[in-house]
């Protein structure tokens, strides 16, 4: 099983559907009114079976390299989700999803899987470029593509649709493989 260790508390892996499947949708159930604000597919999660099905699938597209999609685990325990939602070798570029449980917020968590997968993009999978899309009103994962130091790209208008018949409009925000090397080698000074 794919697994990397970030820190003592922080690791991600690939999720194992009939072990995970039931923690996550916990977690999704427990959220789902702060998920669905940002995220469409919260509302449409409807039981562990599902969730067990969406792993499933993680699995065979990870399989084929189109995407890659992790539990975050905190000191062993499913906390959330991180991915790597669509990778484009041919211009190697990604753009990573994110979530958490609302119980696991302000653990400084989120901060630390996100890092970790850039890690992971930009050793691993040689990309050049990752892309953090996020809700103009969601301070929360904002908060995380500034604190990771991405660059802010720019506001796409009205580019999301939610379940509620709403658009939103989008700050895009990405960190280049030369950036991130910059960074990388400061922390390991």
């Amino acid at each position: 099983m794919f697994s990397f260790k970030y820190d003592d508390d922080i690791s991600l892996s690939l999720p194992l559907p009939d072990q995970d499947s039931e923690a996550l949708y916990a977690l999704v159930e427990d959220s789902r009114t702060t998920l669905a604000q940002w995220l469409p597919w919260a509302d449409q999660l409807r039981s562990a079976d599902d969730e067990k099905e969406f792993l499933k699938t993680t699995l065979t597209h990870f399989g084929t390299g189109d995407s890659l999609n992790c539990v975050i685990r905190y000191r062993n325990q499913p906390v959330g989700m991180v991915s790597f939602n669509r990778i484009n070798k041919e211009h190697q570029h990604s753009e990573i999803g994110y979530w958490l449980g609302n119980q696991w917020h302000h653990k400084n968590i989120m901060h630390r899987a996100v890092t970790a997968l850039l890690t992971i993009g930009f050793t691993e999978y040689n990309l050049r470029k990752i892309i953090i899309n996020v809700d103009v009103n969601n301070d929360a994962s904002n908060h995380v593509a500034q604190k990771l130091n991405c660059h802010l790209d720019g506001t796409k208008r009205e580019d999301i649709l939610y379940n509620n018949g709403q658009f939103a409009d989008m700050n895009e925000w990405s960190l280049l493989r030369s950036e991130w090397e910059k960074q990388d080698k400061k922390s390991k000074e």
